[in-house]
């Protein structure tokens, strides 16, 4: 057995290690453990308490502070945006630093974003009303990753992504019954208590994401690659449910107060809303893989366009079936294009970001014409 040779000595221009050996390699979001789809819907569920709140809000914040008629959905509208813009980082971030980062970073931006949106309303500031809402939107794009991380890391998915679309059904429920009190909590100030809601909402997501198991290694082992084209079909589908659907959402609460309803009464409506958006989830995380997902993604369109006119009935019975259609039909249709995404294969982080960032337009160009339905 031959001696190993003795270590060199120092000398000048010797690059050595100064590394301190009790210390361990640094933190990193990437390691071999699974994740389940329960503590990834408890992270969704928080990011939807926020959303049916900010929901409910914006639409009057904006009657509220907006300075013409025609720029009154524009805080919905930057929601949207923000949701759009968050897509390409949200996608990349986590190749980048892991998912724990990507979507601690999300929620971070959304406790900014309902801290300046009380600011705004205290204040009476519109333009700082559209900043925090389009941080809001932000925050609210990084949690729609949540769905992609299950899907990736499943070999069901359409089960795994109703799975997580299934968490949002609680904080739904919850929601009016918690805004309520935030803004007894809040009053006089109308809408700060339920801004402030948002806020507390995602520092508990943040809470929820920093907690999260190391990135998994997939079990979903596809033969190939999916093409960029792969999403195109899925996209278009499903964004014309999401534009449908927006534009019902966004001029809904000031259709709602049109017809008598009170402005604290909306955060109900709205709510019953956001559940039928996640209620189709439960079924469909169940028995999704066993419906071909073209025809899920289609069934949801076929709601959204029965659900559209009726919200032109300007009824409060009408708007409430506008909202329950548009918002079932939204989740069956994006449960159904996310199925279809991964039919071809493992998509690209280019691909996902494309196809979140094309739903989110979609959005809000339905948000943006919402006003012609209130």
């Amino acid at each position: 057995m031959r001696r190993a040779a003795p270590a060199p000595e120092p000398r000048a221009g010797m690059l050595v290690c100064v590394c301190d050996p009790q210390l361990d390699a640094p933190a990193n979001d990437n390691g071999p453990r699974a994740v389940s789809t329960f503590g990834l819907a408890v992270g969704f569920a928080f990011a939807v308490l926020a959303q049916t709140v900010a929901s409910a809000a914006l639409p009057l914040a904006g009657a509220q502070l907006a300075p013409r008629p025609e720029l009154v959905t524009w805080p919905f509208a930057a929601l949207l945006l923000g949701a759009a813009l968050a897509s390409f980082p949200a996608s990349f971030l986590r190749d980048a630093f892991g998912r724990r980062t990507g979507f601690a970073l999300g929620a971070s931006v959304g406790i900014a974003g309902g801290a300046l949106l009380v600011a705004a309303l205290i204040q009476r500031q519109f333009a700082w009303a559209c900043l925090g809402a389009l941080w809001l939107g932000m925050a609210q794009g990084f949690s729609f990753f949540y769905r992609h991380e299950a899907a990736a890391a499943s070999g069901r998915p359409a089960a795994a992504t109703a799975g997580v679309l299934a968490g949002g059904l609680l904080a739904a429920v919850a929601g009016p019954t918690l805004a309520g009190f935030a803004e007894s909590l809040a009053a006089p100030f109308f809408l700060v208590g339920a801004a402030a809601l948002a806020a507390l909402a995602h520092t508990c997501s943040l809470g929820v994401a920093v907690m999260l198991a190391d990135d998994p290694t997939s079990t979903f082992r596809p033969k190939v690659t999916a093409p960029l084209s792969a999403i195109v079909w899925p996209t278009l589908v499903a964004g014309i449910a999401w534009f449908g659907m927006n534009a019902v959402m966004s001029g809904a609460p000031l259709a709602l107060v049109g017809c008598g309803i009170g402005g604290a009464a909306v955060f109900g409506f709205i709510a019953l809303h956001v559940a039928a958006m996640y209620a189709p989830a439960v079924p469909l995380a169940l028995a999704g893989d066993r419906l071909p997902p073209l025809a899920i993604a289609l069934t949801g369109v076929v709601l959204v366009a029965i659900g559209v006119p009726l919200q032109r009935l300007a009824t409060p019975e009408s708007i409430t079936a506008a909202l329950i259609c548009v918002g079932a039909g939204w989740s069956v249709a994006t449960v159904g294009a996310t199925a279809w995404i991964y039919q071809s294969g493992q998509p690209s982080r280019l691909a996902l970001a494309l196809h979140d960032g094309g739903l989110f337009a979609l959005a809000i160009c339905g948000a943006l014409t919402g006003y012609l339905l209130a």
